[in-house]
């Protein structure tokens, strides 16, 4: 099976990750190279792996660091992708792929249409997205096949047939249960959405550290809300690599997930329970359906209060049976395999 794996377009799928995204993208690519398959991939620059002849120019904040954000773009960048997102499509009208595995929240995959590319699976990683979702409409018939990371994610979408619902999966073998002891963690994107202030408020209230992990991709709301806070009990240590990122979560007693927004899925939150760390979050997007067996780890939006709550009784939950809710539901093995699944379905008709 001869593939072509479509990614993100502004940061590239190469530790450190920009985001879950790239994680996700990264660890498909991988899981089917390692099954034989022959998979093409188009990602940003920088990345690994990749076909550096089409790849997409990503993003560059230089001279505009001022501005940068993960929901902007700097002049001229945005008309770059578009004339690198073309050059693919123009090469995937001609090529010999048996699918296209898409996970572009660009429109211009869609907008090619089924009778001029590849079969194709789309997974939607993200809420609908305005230009994405209008694309749907004209072009997308019934013979489009979509995937949603959470039953949450997939109802927000209007599609022309349901999606199906395939989980984010981790490497369980990886992400290796740590001894726990330590204080609590955070770990994403540092951003006004993800939220990252209100751990520290409820780590305050919990007379608990807190190590903050992640790049920060919204400098003004870092200077605003967080960076005051550094100090002997709140911890900032950047991006990291995946290695180490593992260590300093398996150290950690307690995983925090404050997201300000409908979190399509959540990779952090298996991430962390697969180093048997418990954690404790907003109920908010697709983080129910992760912690579905241990609802009182879960805090209503945006309260702090209910928050250190739920953080009070993910402290109980015995580390094993943390990491077994990654082991049993989430392991990545089960993701791939049921993505080949699919792949092979749509190839077939």
């Amino acid at each position: 099976m001869k593939i072509a794996v479509i990614g993100p377009s502004r940061m590239p799928i190469a530790p450190p990750f920009g985001g879950g995204l790239e994680v996700f993208v990264q660890r498909m690519v991988e899981g089917l190279r390692c099954r034989g398959l022959d998979v093409d991939l188009f990602a940003a620059a920088g990345s690994q792996g990749h076909r550096r002849d089409l790849e997409f120019p990503g993003v560059d904040w230089s001279g505009h660091e001022h501005g940068a954000r993960d929901d902007r773009y700097p002049p001229g960048a945005r008309e770059s992708e578009t004339a690198a997102f073309a050059r693919v499509c123009r090469y995937l009208e001609r090529s010999d792929y048996d699918l296209v595995h898409n996970n572009s929240v660009h429109p211009s995959i869609l907008e090619l249409g089924p009778a001029r590319r590849p079969p194709m699976v789309t997974t939607l990683h993200t809420p609908p997205q305005d230009d994405m979702q209008g694309v749907l409409g004209r072009v997308a018939g019934a013979s489009e096949r979509f995937c949603a990371v959470s039953r949450f994610t997939a109802r927000q979408w209007s599609l022309p047939r349901a999606a199906e619902v395939i989980h984010n999966g981790v490497q369980t073998d990886q992400w290796r249960p740590g001894p726990g002891g330590g204080g609590a963690v955070w770990f994403g994107r540092l951003t006004r959405e993800k939220a990252p202030h209100l751990a520290i408020e409820a780590c305050r209230r919990l007379g608990m550290p807190l190590t903050l992990i992640g790049r920060c991709a919204d400098p003004t709301y870092f200077s605003q809300r967080i960076a005051a806070h550094l100090g002997d009990q709140v911890r900032w240590l950047g991006a990291m690599a995946p290695e180490q990122i593992m260590d300093e979560v398996g150290r950690a007693s307690l995983a925090l997930a404050t997201p300000q927004w409908d979190e399509p899925f959540g990779l952090v939150l298996i991430e962390a329970l697969s180093c048997g760390t418990p954690v404790a979050a907003f109920s908010r997007g697709g983080i129910p359906e992760i912690l579905r067996t241990v609802p009182e780890h879960l805090a209503r939006p945006d309260d702090v209060d209910d928050l250190v709550r739920a953080a009070r009784a993910a402290l109980h939950q015995p580390r094993a049976e943390a990491r077994a809710i990654a082991v049993e539901r989430f392991d990545l093995k089960v993701m791939i395999d049921r993505y080949l699944s699919l792949f092979e379905e749509v190839i077939a008709t």
